[in-house]
């Protein structure tokens, strides 16, 4: 720690300088501790703006002039938080990479009100998480107990804005909407689980009042469109409105087209739309009964209403994806190679036996979790062979990665660049092939949280 703090000192002394020219440069950096990676990835909106190498002290720094305030994003690994950050900031985070968020230390100028930001976010969780329990309630016990939650929340900000010498409009308007649109979320979603708590045949009915909040929410706010609060309030709303159209239409009985058209109808901005329209198409291809399809007409309403070329490339190869390892017929052979270099064919591996491919990528789910499921299905079903097969066989390595270290190395592959597997692989997204001891696939695409996943697993082990 002594060596993170005199490589930073000059910093803090230089920035506090009162000359303008100081108080332009912004500064951004710290310290990894056990790197995932050699670099930390700063975003904005999204997109990576830099990419700041560790040095030999797995430390990083960023110097910028002429910076924009606003909210931004870094990511090292798999793991990401938010950073607030304006002009002549000075702010140096430290962490484990083992335990990201709650090891997480902020430090200089402009911490306090990262550390702010991150202990609401935090608060938010746990007192969402207590809310679902009170969806039993009527419309105005309901609303109480958000009132209440609200005023909390108020409360604590307006302490900490005493404390702090200058707030800018930027960080009160984002702070009102992570304090406030978590909530409002929930009035969203309230008629459904209203009706789901009392076992209802149709929704509640809700005064107009309880949206008198509405009035003053933009649903076209570009900056904000990555911070979750702000993006699922908007998708919670949208669904809002698709269910009650389901109710009071019958020819609008799917939920996902309701809410692909609401997209379109109610959302100006061709940003917001076209990450909405994406977000809910491949949600919907995901929740598929067995084998995850897109059906014609969702699809189509995704393809005329979004303008993003890659989300056009993305959901396209996803569609295809699917259709390229048929149900019923024989899986296509591939190779692999073992983690000792070694090559082999995949009808090979898993000739004669009940087998669960999962193709997985650390781009889309972190090794934590990775593990923890595959132990669990692998202990679940005895009788089923579990083959894991690396999508991005550059990134991570499982014999030096702590977690992947707990896999059984002997059943863990990775793609080579001419596999034919990649044929059926061009979205990038994991995916899970079923097959029985015969070499038949009875499910060609699915995933391993997906809820239908049990279900099929025990068919195929009696089997």
């Amino acid at each position: 720690m002594k060596y993170f703090i005199s490589f930073f000192v000059t910093i803090f002394i230089f920035s506090c300088k009162p000359t303008e020219e100081k108080k332009a440069t912004t500064y951004f950096g710290g310290e990894i501790v056990n790197p995932r990676t050699k670099f930390v990835l700063f975003l904005k909106d999204d997109k990576v703006i830099d990419t700041l190498l560790l040095d030999q002290e797995n430390q990083f720094m960023a110097k910028m002039d002429n910076f924009t305030e606003g909210l931004y994003t870094f990511k090292h690994g798999l793991e990401f938080q938010y950073i607030y950050i304006e002009p002549a900031d000075s702010i140096l985070v430290r962490l484990n990479s083992w335990d990201f968020d709650e090891s997480l230390v902020f430090s200089g100028k402009g911490a306090r009100k990262n550390e702010f930001l991150i202990n609401l976010f935090l608060q938010n969780e746990k007192e969402e998480k207590e809310m679902y329990s009170y969806f039993n309630l009527d419309e105005t016990q309901f609303e109480s107990k958000l009132k209440s939650l609200a005023q909390e929340r108020e409360f604590i900000y307006q302490s900490f804005a005493q404390e702090e010498l200058a707030i800018s409009e930027g960080f009160e308007n984002l702070t009102s909407i992570a304090i406030h649109y978590p909530l409002y979320r929930l009035k969203e979603v309230y008629p459904y689980y209203y009706k789901k708590a009392h076992k209802l045949n149709h929704l509640p009915t809700v005064s107009n009042e309880f949206y008198n909040f509405r009035e003053h929410i933009d649903l076209n706010e570009n900056k904000y469109l990555s911070f979750y609060p702000y993006q699922n309030y908007i998708v919670s709303r949208l669904y809002n409105l698709g269910n009650k159209l389901k109710e009071t239409d019958s020819l609008k009985n799917d939920l996902t087209i309701n809410v692909l058209n609401a997209i379109s109808e109610n959302i100006a901005s061709e940003t917001i739309k076209n990450t909405l329209l994406k977000r809910i198409v491949v949600n919907d291809f995901l929740k598929s009964e067995t084998t995850c399809t897109i059906n014609s007409e969702k699809l189509a309403i995704f393809l005329n209403n979004c303008t993003n070329e890659e989300y056009l490339n993305q959901v396209n190869n996803l569609v295809n994806d699917s259709k390229f390892v048929q149900n019923k017929e024989q899986l296509p052979n591939f190779e692999v190679v073992n983690y000792n270099q070694q090559k082999k064919r995949i009808k090979t591996i898993i000739r004669d036996k009940k087998t669960v491919i999962y193709f997985w990528s650390t781009q889309f789910m972190s090794s934590d979790y990775l593990v923890s499921r595959i132990q669990y299905l692998e202990q679940k079903y005895p009788k089923i062979e579990f083959i894991g097969i690396q999508m991005q066989p550059a990134y991570i390595n499982v014999n030096t990665e702590p977690k992947l270290k707990n896999l059984n190395s002997k059943k863990q592959y990775k793609l080579t660049s001419t596999s034919y597997a990649n044929n059926f692989l061009t979205s990038q997204y994991p995916r899970i092939i079923i097959i029985n001891n015969n070499g038949e696939v009875m499910n060609g695409f699915t995933y391993l949280d997906s809820k239908k996943l049990d279900k099929e697993l025990n068919k195929l082990q009696k089997n």
